[in-house]
């Protein structure tokens, strides 16, 4: 009897993530912020003019930006 439970919970999640695909609620995102919400969206770090002036002074120390 157990078995018949895990095998249908399993066949229903396997539903609902087929059905997800078809429908597209699936989404994935391909660069642009069109395409896709919460990834482009989540907010970047804003350095100020004195900070950016020390990051270009350690990446050309490192080498990283020419």
């Amino acid at each position: 009897m157990a078995d018949v439970i895990v095998i249908g919970i399993l066949v229903c999640v396997l539903a609902l993530v087929i059905r997800g695909m078809l429908r597209g609620s699936v989404r994935t995102c391909s660069g642009e912020c069109g395409s896709c919400g919460q990834v482009c969206s989540t907010p970047r770090l804003k350095l100020t003019p004195e900070q950016e002036a020390q990051l270009a002074e350690l990446d050309k120390k490192s080498g990283v930006r020419p």
